[in-house]
């Protein structure tokens, strides 16, 4: 695999959480949800966007609600393997101290 650099600028969008497909867990609600729609518009804007986000292999978890009203989390695992792939190339994101 190549490990070149993109030489090209780019907008770097950093998001907790990011909902792109239903069945990819990567988000919990209205904000992944409103980050998954601002990196469609962009890609359907083609824009030159590179969107950095969190992944957790444990996934986040399944929430059921008990007779008595309790509240039980089952784990919901996944491998983001299965829906992803390495890209063969780098971006350097440079930062600014002091802002």
């Amino acid at each position: 695999m190549s490990r070149e650099f993109i030489h090209t600028e780019r907008i770097a969008y950093f998001t907790m959480e990011v909902a792109l497909r239903p069945g990819i867990p990567t988000y919990s609600g209205g904000l992944g949800v409103l980050a998954g729609d601002t990196v469609r518009s962009a890609a359907d804007l083609e824009l030159p966007l590179v969107t950095v986000s969190l992944v957790s292999r444990a996934g986040y978890f399944r929430q059921r609600i008990d007779e008595a009203g309790r509240q039980h989390e089952d784990p919901d695992p996944w491998e983001p393997a299965d829906v992803t792939q390495p890209l063969p190339a780098r971006v350097v994101v440079p930062t600014r101290k002091g802002i």
